[in-house]
């Protein structure tokens, strides 16, 4: 079973296609002014299977893959990998934020580099904010940000 605070469907700009944002349960990161901050005190907190949740997904019409972000995935790794391999076997994209840089990412998730995915890299810096930092389509808050796709193009 996998846990998690959220769905909000029909996402525009947080990915190169449009899609469900999925929210991750935890983030232990205390990143200075986080958009997200809101979100770790939310006591909300749903429980289900892979299949269900991609069910909820694929019931948008709209939506096209899934946005693994909101808080931080890489702290859930069991449900993150799951979550991913039901998405790209239902035909969905995906797009995974982490706060974690593409080494020590890698190095946790190798098999990741696998899958045809999009990865976004890098914590939210304060004194590094952006306002042109855009990659496959999406604006980054940051500079030391950027998105990364792993399989075939």
């Amino acid at each position: 079973m996998i846990k998690y605070k959220g769905i909000i469907h029909n996402i525009l700009n947080d990915a190169p296609f449009i899609g469900a944002l999925l929210i991750a349960p935890t983030c232990s990161r205390g990143c200075k002014n986080c958009i997200n901050e809101h979100l770790k005190h939310n006591g909300i907190l749903y429980e289900e299977s892979a299949e269900d949740i991609i069910k909820k997904v694929k019931s948008n019409g709209l939506n096209r893959g899934i946005i693994m972000s909101g808080l931080e995935w890489t702290e859930s790794p069991e449900s993150m990998v799951k979550l991913i391999d039901e998405a790209l076997k239902n035909n969905l994209e995906v797009i995974l934020y982490t706060h974690n840089d593409e080494d020590v990412f890698l190095s946790k998730f190798p098999n990741l580099r696998k899958k045809e995915i999009y990865i976004k890299y890098g914590k939210y810096e304060e004194d590094m904010k952006a306002a042109e930092n855009i990659h496959f389509g999406v604006r980054l808050a940051t500079t030391n940000q950027y998105i990364k796709y792993y399989g075939a193009c």
